[in-house]
């Protein structure tokens, strides 16, 4: 884990006095700097010890040492190149090829990096860091490859070759121009000492406001994103015009947090006496017209020795976020809250925001957005990308008011947000109430390379999250003979709302992007008179990737943002032609129905019950030609009543049910070649062709079949037209359709149940 020592070394070397370390007077003052943490100052004594050294095996710990110095410092280049010298050198400790391979990691080098990792793997199987690490490299790649949407550039001048880091902005007034605030290292400090853990300035909290642009020219069209412009001949380093007011001459100031009214500024202060590091504490000051007040520090009830840093306050001031290493938390720093109690003025006890936001590594740099409820942070003990990233924790709505339910599990925020470097100290633009918020802001990260133009060791970054803007449009077509449906409605339902399109004369709809939002399933539902209704449920909005957008080029306000559109073809099937209940067979001249008929006809029944309450059909059953007219007849009548019969069993209303026996009249149509039968009349000559009996015997079972057919959507007109299907008189048993939709009974004694069907 990174900043975790390894005491390994600093065992051997009290208890082993062979390997000479009494020549090495150096070797000692470094050790101890670099177990304080020091690593500014082990760094240079290191360097000195290692020139004056003679002993190989001494020589060889002083150059393990110096290139963690180093990687921790955040110099992967020079931490790299020593790691690979210690491998050359022959150091025996598996460790190295784990920090070269954090270091190939950071560069972007993934091929070398897991080259490495898999030898620590090898060399230490029971350290799980090293199969982490190779976690890291997989997801990094991937991350990289895919994007997110957000978009980082550097925030350009502000950022000076020191550490530039943790920006926060106040809320602009009514008499003041909108400041940024951050924690810097540069020259210009109050202090001209050298703090040792960092080898830079003691960092400072500075403030500068944003730069009036008047130019009433037009801005070029660029799909690039632009940072806003902040006034650095105002840039100013917070001492309130006084001495010891916010920044001191020896300590580290930084990490600033606002109240909502930008009327108090919370911060973190450590101090250093005799360059001896005395612990952090949460401070905080009024601002008022003159400058800052004096800074008290926050009393919040903890051990004295527990360093607390990196606050963030909640927007009715009652909830403090912190980070700090406490007995009984995770491991590492935790991110903490604590609550005050109006009554007594002072914070409460804290409490650990539980495992859905500390883990085993270090948590810090906690910001809370109060418009979202959404908690970001820092951390470098979950899966990401190396170093510190950047994590998102939603708001659980369903929290019982206690810390460890507040949040849900947190998200990383991916690339470019997070790299393989230190990515921290996230803060978001104020942005109007009827906007969505966290689009924009600004973080800080160590990252190098060409693309992020890196000015110093760490830099303030801008950024902004590219929204996705959906659209749906389609045709709607007889699935028939594929012309276009006109006026059918097309309703598209989302989680809140729906809306209607009606197609057009070409059977087309469409929904822009006003009908849709991000991270949503919808349904659509399309409904035409006399055809069957079809639903859609395969419309979301979820996880949807950059790469699989489009930018948009045009000049409007969305100019730079992505476009994602989706196209659906819905083909609908009319209720005037036959549908086949597949699934509905009888045994060879047998009127009962299987036991596995039955299904098909319970989903009919709840089709007729639940969907469609006033459809009328009627049930046809077909035999094929074989056996005598007057058999199959009275078989296919039988069939199609024995249909009938269940569907009145199941609740259906027997008025709106016709059984009809079609006998062989209406042999099955073939349209394209399928298992083995080709294209036309499955009618007694066709049959007869056929080469083997199998076919034939495949030929008769396609046309002995059970389908159905809307008669009626309306089944008080269908009675009027129908007076023998009333309450007062039954349905008739044996019944025929004539050609103006009418039910014509039949005489049972003519021998011939089937009357013209068409």
């Amino acid at each position: 884990m990174k900043n975790q020592l390894n005491l390994s070394f600093v065992i051997l070397f009290f208890f082993f006095p062979l390997l000479s370390y009494s020549q090495s007077g150096d070797f000692v003052k470094a050790t101890k700097a670099f177990n304080n943490a020091e690593f500014g100052k082990a760094e240079n004594i290191f360097k000195r010890a290692y020139d004056r050294s003679d002993d190989r095996d001494e020589k060889n710990e002083i150059g393990f040492k110096l290139a963690q110095c180093y990687f921790y410092l955040g110099n992967y280049k020079k931490a790299e190149s020593n790691f690979r010298r210690s491998i050359k050198m022959r150091y025996d400790n598996p460790l190295v090829h784990y920090y070269l391979a954090e270091c190939y990691k950071a560069m972007e080098k993934f091929d070398k990096s897991k080259e490495q990792y898999e030898l620590y793997v090898d060399l230490n199987p029971n350290d799980p860091k090293g199969l982490l690490g190779l976690e890291s490299l997989r997801v990094s790649q991937e991350w990289i490859l895919d994007q997110s949407k957000y978009r980082v550039v550097n925030a350009g001048a502000i950022n000076s070759s020191a550490n530039d880091f943790s920006p926060a902005l106040r809320h602009k007034s009514k008499k003041e121009e909108p400041k940024l605030f951050f924690t810097s290292s540069r020259e210009g400090s109050l202090g001209k000492n050298i703090n040792h853990k960092t080898g830079q300035f003691f960092t400072d909290i500075y403030s500068v406001p944003e730069k009036q642009n008047k130019s009433k020219k037009n801005k070029k069209v660029t799909t690039d994103i632009v940072p806003p412009l902040w006034d650095l001949d105002k840039l100013t380093n917070l001492d309130g015009g006084l001495r010891d007011i916010i920044n001191l001459k020896n300590s580290d100031e930084g990490v600033v947090t606002f109240n909502q009214r930008g009327s108090r500024m919370f911060f973190t202060r450590a101090v250093f006496e005799k360059n001896q590091y005395q612990g952090r504490r949460i401070y905080s000051a009024p601002l008022k017209n003159s400058g800052f007040g004096p800074a008290i520090m926050e009393s919040i009830p903890i051990d004295t020795l527990v360093d607390v840093h990196g606050p963030s306050l909640s927007a009715d001031e009652k909830t403090l976020f912190f980070s700090a290493e406490i007995e009984g938390g995770f491991g590492g720093t935790d991110i903490y809250m604590t609550r005050y109690d109006r009554r007594k003025k002072a914070w409460g006890v804290p409490e650990n925001l539980g495992e859905n936001i500390n883990s085993p590594g270090n948590e810090g740099f906690a910001h809370f957005n109060s418009k979202t409820q959404n908690l970001y942070f820092s951390s470098d003990g979950r899966v990401g990308m190396g170093g510190l990233d950047i994590y998102k924790a939603e708001h659980n709505p369903s929290s019982d008011g206690s810390a460890i339910s507040m949040f849900q599990e947190a998200e990383n925020l991916r690339y470019p947000i997070n790299t393989s470097f230190d990515d921290f100290g996230i803060v978001f633009e104020s942005v109007p109430a009827e906007n969505e918020p966290e689009l924009k802001g600004y973080f800080s990260s160590n990252r190098i390379g060409k693309q992020w133009r890196s000015k110093g060791k760490t830099d303030i970054y801008y950024f902004d999250k590219q929204q996705i803007f959906f659209s749906l449009k389609g045709t709607v077509l007889d699935v028939a003979d594929g012309l276009p449906i006109k006026g059918a409605k097309v309703e598209l339902i989302g989680p809140s709302s729906s809306k209607i399109a009606l197609t057009n004369g070409r059977g087309e709809f469409i929904f822009d992007d006003s009908n849709f939002a991000e991270g949503e399933d919808y349904r659509m539902v399309i409904n035409k008179d006399w055809f069957f209704q079809v639903v859609d449920t395969t419309i979301t909005t979820r996880s949807i990737k950059k790469r699989d957008c489009e930018i948009i080029l045009d000049e409007s306000n969305r100019h730079g943002h992505l476009s994602y559109d989706m196209t659906r073809d819905i083909e609908l099937r009319t209720m005037r032609r036959p549908l086949v209940l597949k699934s509905v067979l009888f045994d060879l001249g047998k009127s009962d129905l299987r036991e596995s008929s039955k299904q098909e006809l319970d989903s009919l029944a709840s089709l007729l019950t639940n969907d469609w309450p006033n459809v009328v059909i009627e049930l046809r059953s077909h035999t094929d030609f074989r056996g005598s007219d007057k058999l199959n007849n009275q078989l296919s009548y039988d069939r199609a009543l024995s249909c009938v019969n269940y569907l009145v069993e199941q609740g259906v209303d027997s008025r709106r049910l016709v059984p009809i026996g079609m006998a062989d009249t209406e042999p099955v149509v073939i349209e394209e070649s399928t298992v083995g039968l080709p294209v036309g009349i499955l009618d007694r000559s066709y049959i007869s062709s056929l080469p083997s009996n199998k076919k034939m015997e495949l030929a008769h079972q396609k046309n002995r079949r059970t389908d159905f057919k809307v008669l009626s959507d309306n089944l008080d007109e269908w009675l009027e037209k129908n007076p023998l299907l009333n309450d007062e008189n039954p349905p008739i048993k044996d019944a025929s359709i004539d050609d103006e939709g009418k039910v014509v009974p039949m005489q049972k004694s003519s021998g011939n149940f089937i009357q013209q069907i068409n």
